[in-house]
């Protein structure tokens, strides 16, 4: 049996690499729930992401890919922030590095943050960013990361036949080129009547080309719901109330610039409504009047108009939260409604979900298995 490990390592521990065919193909809640069923399995499971295109600078200074502040903040990791995280890409970094090429530099604090990461771990999950290539500018692709840490990879893709495998296969080329294990492939975001479809269709042409099909995920509305504190980060938006309601989920934006406006039927459950500071008569309304203050997950005030104090007073009471911007209707909108969701610490309700989907649809056992050959 082969055991993957890093130079200098004294421990043999198996280790995977979530890697993806693009942004936003689920890469991430792959890796959440990887790391929740692994818990269960191992006792120190450790986790990293070599390369980070963003970052979060944590109380002390250090900076950390967003999705390792992540894994820290809702899975209480103590691991050294800078082994979790040893390669972040500030602004202006790539045309450093172009102007002074140093490949064995960054490799080399990849490969030591490993050694000194997985020390006492009996399991490492690894962590890539975007599709096989990327990373490649700074000589650190996902291919080449894999390659240094010796790692088997796990392609996730979103759910299809044709268009996904086509983009799987590109990307198995460039892992193949450098000699990277395939374990298997995760397909995501499937519709749920389409799952067996899927997973009889792929899975055939997936072993055509020695690719196992490791698990196919049905799509989850819930995943895709961005909070307020998102919006409040898109919008550039202050919070005038509900300061501790940021994490709530919202499913819909609706426009109304008046009570009559609004027709009912549109205002469904984790509705975020999208009005100005003008509309007394319908901010008091939503402030309390049950079959609205129900349903809505938030209020989005645009062209920087407050409400008067008096009504936001309500809007404190009645623990609705309400944030202002300054854009304007047409563009507030439009981007709070075609926001692509990320999970955050605060959001156990996506955890869950993630937990329970992996557990369900996605072949744990047989991804262990693999990690140890």
């Amino acid at each position: 049996m082969i055991i993957y490990y890093a130079k200098g390592e004294n421990v043999k521990i198996p280790r995977i690499f979530i890697a993806a065919t693009k942004q936003d193909e689920g890469k991430t809640t792959a890796a959440l729930g990887a790391l929740i069923h692994l818990q269960r399995r191992f006792s120190n499971v450790g986790f990293m992401k070599p390369v980070g295109q963003k970052f979060v600078e944590l109380d002390n200074g250090a900076k950390v890919d967003k999705d390792v502040w992540l894994v820290r903040e809702a899975f209480n990791f103590d691991d050294a922030a800078e082994l979790m995280s040893p390669v972040t890409i500030p602004p202006g970094f790539t045309k450093e590095y172009i102007n002074n090429r140093n490949p064995e530099t960054l490799s080399k604090k990849i490969t030591a943050a490993f050694e000194k990461q997985s020390e006492n771990k009996n399991f490492m999950l690894l962590e890539g960013t975007g599709h096989a290539g990327v990373g490649s500018v700074i000589d650190l692709s996902n291919a080449r990361v894999a390659e240094l840490l010796k790692s088997p990879v796990i392609i996730v893709s979103s759910g299809g036949i044709g268009k996904p495998i086509d983009e799987i296969m590109l990307n198995a080329s460039l892992f193949k080129e450098r000699g990277v294990k395939i374990a298997g492939v995760i397909l995501n975001k499937v519709l749920p009547n389409k799952l067996q479809q899927i997973k009889d269709y792929a899975g055939k042409a997936l072993a055509w080309h020695n690719l196992e099909l490791l698990g196919v995920v049905p799509y989850e509305p819930l995943l895709s719901e961005p909070t307020l504190t998102e919006v409040c980060r898109k919008i550039n938006g202050k919070v005038l109330s509900g300061q501790n309601k940021l994490s709530t989920l919202y499913s819909s934006a609706v426009l109304a610039v008046d009570c009559s406006s609004i027709i009912p039927k549109e205002i469904k459950n984790k509705t975020l409504l999208v009005t100005t500071g003008r509309q007394a008569e319908l901010l008091i309304a939503c402030a309390n009047e049950d079959h609205l203050k129900n349903k809505i997950s938030g209020i989005l005030l645009i062209d920087g108009i407050e409400p008067k104090s008096h009504i936001l007073k309500m809007m404190e009471l009645a623990d609705l939260p309400v944030v202002v911007t300054e854009m304007n209707a047409f563009d507030a909108t439009a981007k709070v409604s075609k926001m692509v969701a990320k999970t955050q610490p605060g959001n156990p309700e996506k955890i869950n979900q993630i937990e329970k989907l992996f557990g369900e649809y996605v072949n744990m056992e047989r991804i262990i298995e693999i990690s140890k050959q």
